[in-house]
């Protein structure tokens, strides 16, 4: 495009030099003339020659018509531009004329005019028409339909009413002003320029458009550059941009139900129906809706419907600046969301790849909205840093807001309307099987995806309730996404913790270091029954809050000669948090904590505890959720964690006993103790989880070098160093002085558990910048006895992965050894990464299993009832009877297990029952550790025969496990029976 001389079409018409092209209406007339006729000189003398210079006033009337403004606010702008009241009869200078123009046009449009930059040199017409050697192809300056066009170049809308159909532009495309503009099967080739002023004035049937920039004039330059966008003017959601999740529970590869509620407790049906999602009047609308009729699958029903849209698989990005522009529903029960997910789960499942919430709200309370980031190791030992902005008064999210995020490397800064409310740059990232965290700053430093839903319910903001007004409405201007141009992205910078100590003035330990205070529960506990009651900040706390619907009662009761707060609980209400027993306590980043209790129920059932933020936290997880399983046998429990987040003098120490039916809970002898001067630094390395002997073979964990537990060594005049880069993350070893010998130069890890005669497998990829041999040994810690040796390994320049197995002696001369690659005596530099050993030779543990016939009792056996189901569990004649009333709507809503049962990695095992059941149905047989992980999950067709039933597994790592009957989601009411229940080593 020739830039900005759209505008001075008006002066070629004046000096009589060309005919301009105009676009022709759907009858073939000719537009455009009668409108110069009309007025567009108004104030120019026309008798001026090419020569002449132009003044401000003539400069001001081009202006006003060109991009529909008054008179008046051009020489308003002049004056600001010029910081002067002008003559407006005087010669206008190309330098001024430069700035003026710049105040209307975007500034990517300007770059033609720097050569104007700072000229004293009058404006002369003559002047503009040197810079231009083409005049637009089409200027629709007139009501009207215009179909057919072809237009070779540039064009130029400054007119309401415009229609364009069935037409190419093969260039760029300016709308500076004008209403009710439509482009029906229209495509653009370049850039499509919308003034902001009247971007929901364009509509889009049908149309590629390319690119569109929305632009506001009066924004000078950014270092941000607008890399993908949608501004919603298309009559249809773009499909190219946005894909859908379906449903209301996520699942696994094989279609499995793993969470209920998208793992929030939600309650609404994601749909991608057109009465969930569309595009109106240049907004993207997502309705939430209570239907007539409830919305059935699989796995439940659903009374209520939204939309949740997502750029997963069309657009995901690394680092820039994520924005929306919003309106978000009032109502109890609404959760609207602007948040993103990794493309890719590159640190493991959720959220150890992270989770960046730019904006979500609750819809009870429109006078804030939240922000965070999700991060920690695997659920439920996550954790999360959230911050709340509140609007002034008189504002709230029911109106437009601009909702963003700036991400870059080691730092995410959150903005509402471009009002900087939180800056964060410690976090982490830890999967289950390594030695240490991802290197920081993981997990922030991969591709994340967007996220556009309104969700009903959930643990953000609770339930709907009578007040709740459907549909409710989440309505979206825009989403832009910028990449960072203007500068180079900053540099992350580890975060450091620094020893800090509790402040004069904060909730101090007692004499016994327990900051729990009144742990024999001698002083009122305050009740917590509505928002606005606050939380005692010393002593206990019970809350009851009516969003959550759990009721229940807070007493003392003697148990064994101590004081027990005992909650009885008549309902539940519909999340962990529904009832709660709190005490607050001040927690010191970097500091390590141990919280230990008793507590008893009177059959088995679970509760939560963890140690959390309060609200101005965002309710913060710090320790991570801890699952505790009672029994009718007072037991005590505990946990430790380190705190990672900044400090907080008003953390929470929370047990959570609602949404897990009705049993009661008593808990006493509450300690929290700082620990952190009895932690000493572990330097054992047993196994990993899935068997690795070697820590950080992956060179992805530890400091931000990546070389954690690795250690490069040269002599004999040999040298060399290793780096890890933060693209390939392999350990680059340049060879700089090759010395004599193989053993001139030691890559190894030490501290390596070796156990006498046993088989091992040790697997690698390697490659090298030339042809070369390398050798591997496993020796004793101190080097003097080698246990194995390859002495040539061939690498070439290709990667290759190599396996070599070996048995180890039957005396060793110690228990922990060392691997070592040999680099020296050759030429060529050497890579390494996925390094494993492991032992394949398999030492079976006991299983532990017991009383598979049911001839003790219940003893080991465990059972549980959800609150939304109905079921009697016991054993009749030496079977285990499961009389069910209501199932509930969750697989897992009744189930009986046996917790407790290890086994061994590679064994191999077979799992065999008999069962029966009045009702003739599908149950459910898993084999799951405490973090929900499945080694075995069958599903088996009952009737009302005794029937045996036998599978067989093996184990991909060592684990303790529960071996679970799932034997919800079934309304009619009805009886289980199981016997001869075995696990055993195939």
């Amino acid at each position: 495009m020739k830039k900005f001389f759209y505008c001075l079409i008006v002066l070629f018409i004046v000096l009589g030099s060309f005919t301009p092209v105009y676009a022709k209406n759907s009858e073939g007339k000719q537009e455009g003339i009668h409108w110069y006729e009309e007025g567009l000189f108004d104030g120019l003398n026309n008798n001026k020659n090419e020569s002449a210079s132009m003044s401000y006033q003539e400069y001001s009337v081009v202006l006003s018509h060109l991009f529909g403004v008054d008179e008046k606010e051009v020489i308003q702008k002049t004056q600001e531009a010029t910081n002067e009241n002008v003559n407006l009869r005087s010669a206008i200078k190309r330098g001024t004329a430069k700035i003026i123009i710049a105040e209307f046009l975007p500034n990517q449009l300007e770059e033609t005019l720097n050569q104007w930059e700072g000229s004293d040199k009058p404006l002369k017409r003559k002047d503009l028409l040197q810079l231009v050697d083409s005049f637009v192809d089409a200027y629709y300056n007139d009501a009207g339909e215009f179909e057919g066009q072809e237009v070779k170049g540039d064009a130029w809308i400054n007119a309401s009413g415009v229609t364009i159909s069935g037409s190419t532009i093969d260039g760029d495309l300016v709308i500076a002003s004008g209403k009710g503009i439509r482009l029906n099967e229209v495509t653009v080739s370049g850039t499509v320029y919308i003034n902001e002023e009247i971007q929901n004035q364009v509509s889009t049937v049908n149309s590629d458009l390319n690119h569109i920039f929305v632009y506001d004039a009066s924004e000078k330059a950014s270092d941000w550059s607008l890399v993908w966008n949608d501004e919603f003017l298309a009559n249809e959601i773009d499909s190219d941009k946005w894909t859908y999740d379906i449903g209301n529970w996520i699942v696994d590869e094989n279609g499995q139900g793993v969470a209920a509620g998208w793992g929030n407790d939600e309650k609404e049906y994601y749909t991608d129906s057109s009465e969930n999602s569309y595009t109106e009047d240049g907004h993207l609308v997502i309705k939430a809706k209570k239907e007539e009729e409830p919305i059935t699958d699989e796995f439940g029903r659903y009374d209520h419907t939204s939309a949740k849209l997502k750029t997963k698989g069309l657009f995901s990005k690394k680092y820039g600046k994520f924005e929306a522009k919003m309106k978000l529903p009032e109502g109890q029960g609404f959760w609207p969301a602007f948040w993103m997910m990794p493309e890719d789960d590159v640190y493991g499942p959720w959220p150890t790849s992270g989770e960046i919430d730019i904006m979500e709200a609750a819809g009870g309370d429109t006078s804030n909205i939240g922000g965070a980031i999700h991060y920690g190791e695997e659920w439920p030992n996550n954790t999360y840093t959230a911050k709340d902005y509140h609007f002034s008064e008189g504002e709230d999210f029911t109106d437009y807001h601009t909702y963003s995020v700036e991400w870059e490397p080691g730092e995410i800064r959150w903005y509402v309307d471009g009002e900087l409310y939180q800056t964060l740059n410690d976090w982490f990232s830890k999967g289950t099987n390594q030695g240490d965290q991802y290197a920081y700053p993981a997990p922030f430093d991969q591709e994340f995806y967007m996220i556009l839903n309104l969700a009903v319910g959930g643990w953000y903001g609770g339930d709907p309730d009578e007040t709740t007004e459907f549909p409710g409405k989440m309505e979206v201007d825009y989403v832009r996404v910028y990449e960072l141009t203007g500068r180079d992205y900053r540099e992350p910078v580890e975060p450091v913790v620094e020893e800090e100590t509790l402040p004069e003035d904060a909730k101090q330990p007692l004499e016994d270091g327990n900051f729990i205070y009144d742990q024999n529960y001698e002083k009122e506990i305050t009740v917590v029954d509505s928002p606005e009651k606050t939380l005692d900040p010393t002593y206990w706390n019970f809350l009851k809050l009516p969003n959550f619907q759990g009721k229940g009662n807070l007493t003392i009761e003697d148990v064994d000669g101590e004081n027990f707060a005992k909650t009885e609980i008549t309902n539940p209400g519909n999340a962990q948090w529904s009832l709660q027993q709190i005490q607050k306590l001040p927690v010191l980043k970097g500091h390590t904590y141990k919280v230990s209790f008793d507590a008893k129920s009177n059959t088995t059932r679970n509760i939560m505890t963890k140690v959390s933020g309060g609200a101005e936290r965002g309710y913060a997880n710090y320790s991570g959720e801890k699952t505790m399983g009672l029994t009718e046998n007072l037991q005590s429990y505990d946990y430790t964690f380190t705190f990672k987040q900044d400090t907080d003098l008003a953390a929470r120490l929370e047990f959570n006993l609602g949404g897990n039916g009705t049993a009661p809970v008593w808990i006493g002898n509450v300690r929290v103790e700082d620990i952190t001067d009895q932690v000493g630094e572990d330097t054992s390395k047993p196994a990993l989880g899935d068997g690795n002997l070697i820590y950080n073979g992956t060179f992805d964990q530890g400091d931000m070098t990546r070389l954690n537990y690795w250690e490069l060594t040269s002599q004999n005049d040999a040298d060399a160093s290793v780096v890890v880069p933060e693209t390939s993350r392999k350990a680059e070893i340049t060879v700089e002085k090759e010395g004599q010998k193989p053993g001139d130069i030691l890559f190894s890890q030490g501290g390596i558990p070796l156990a006498e005669n046993q088989e091992y497998e040790l697997t690698f990829d390697a490659n090298a910048s030339e042809s070369r041999n390398i050798q591997v040994e496993v020796v004793s810690e101190d080097g003097s006895v080698q246990y194995f040796s390859e002495e040539a390994v061939s690498l070439t320049k290709e990667v290759a992965e190599h396996t070599l197995e070996f048995q180890l002696p039957e005396e060793l001369s110690g228990e922990v050894g060392q691997l070592r690659f040999l680099l020296g005596g050759e030429n060529g530099d050497v890579t390494l990464d996925n390094i494993r050993m492991i032992q394949t030779s398999v030492i079976v543990a006991p299983i532990n299993f017991q009383n598979g016939d049911f001839s003790q009792g219940m003893e080991p056996w465990e059972s549980y009832i959800h609150f939304d189901a109905s079921a009697d569990v016991t054993v009749v004649d030496e079977e285990l009877k499961i009389a069910i009333e209501n199932a509930g709507n969750q697989t897992w809503s009744v189930l009986a297990e046996q917790p407790g049962l290890s086994f061994s990695k590679g064994a191999a095992y077979t799992l065999s029952f008999d069962a029966k059941s009045t009702l003739a149905r599908d149950i459910e047989v898993t084999l799951e550790n405490a973090a929900y992980t499945r080694y075995l999950s069958e599903n088996v067709s009952l009737n009302e025969d005794m029937e045996h039933y036998e599978f067989e597994f093996e184990m991909v790592k060592d684990d303790v496990t529960s071996l679970k009957f799932l034997m919800g989601q079934v309304a009619d009411a009805h009886d289980i029976y199981i016997d001869n229940v075995k696990v055993e080593v195939k």
